[in-house]
Formats: C-alpha cells, structure tokens, sequence
C-alpha cells in the first residue's frame, strides 16, 4: 500500500485500517473518548492508553461543500459525516448519491467504501441505516 507522505506513528493504524476495507479510529481507554484524527493522547483526559475500535458506520451530515470536479463531469458533495458514537466525531468524505439538489444536513449516512489505488477511501450514503 502506498501511504500518505504525513503518515507518523500516531495515523499508521488508521491508514493500514483503510487499507483493509476497515474504519479504525482511536478511542480513549480511560474515559472511552473518540479521537480523529488520531493522536497519541486523549485530548479529554491526556491518557495516553489509547486503542483502535471500529465505529457503527451510522453518521448524520453535519455540513457540506460541493465541489467541482473535471471539466463536463458532475460535481462532487464532500460532507462531514457526524459518527453516531460522539458528538463532534467527523469524518470528511465524498457523500455518493448525492447531488446539490438532494443533499440534506440532517440526512442519515451509512458508510460505504470506494476503492483507490491499492487502498479504500471511507464514502458515505445518504439513506437508509446499517
């Protein structure tokens, strides 16, 4: 797999998670707090026993942008999928299906996988719940 050049010790685990199809983020063993991006200490408590776990995939879109993409093509919705687990625990990602006429803050997200290069990116789909 062909990693991001600012992969440190702390995002390894999250990227080879990525790698295998699987969205690992680091929680807080000592007061059970989500942290993304991941860093080697809870930013609640400042433990540093810190362990990777695999949210629901259940989010609801907090904001998004729609962005242009190549010349003629549609463009893209990228939204901050809220996860269900934490307030404030957002993943940026593209939001399949979606157009600026049918995209909803608000709307229900499951997440969903799209392949690139010898890697999966994290997607979300508006709609129906996992």
């Amino acid at each position: 797999m062909t990693f991001p050049s600012r992969m440190d010790h702390d995002t390894a685990p999250y990227w080879q998670g990525l790698a295998e199809k699987a969205l690992r983020i680091t929680r807080c063993q000592q007061c059970a707090h989500w942290i993304h991006p991941p860093r080697a200490c809870c930013p609640g408590c400042w433990s540093d026993d810190i362990k990777l776990e695999e949210p629901s995939g259940r989010a609801t879109l907090y904001s998004y942008l729609v962005q242009p993409t190549e010349p003629g093509g549609p463009p893209a919705v990228v939204g901050w999928a809220e996860l269900e687990e934490q307030e404030r625990l957002f993943i940026v990602a593209r939001i399949e299906g979606a157009t600026s006429e049918t995209v909803a803050i608000g709307s229900e997200l499951t997440l969903d996988w799209a392949e690139a290069g010898d890697t999966f990116l994290p997607i979300f789909r508006q709609g129906a719940r996992l």
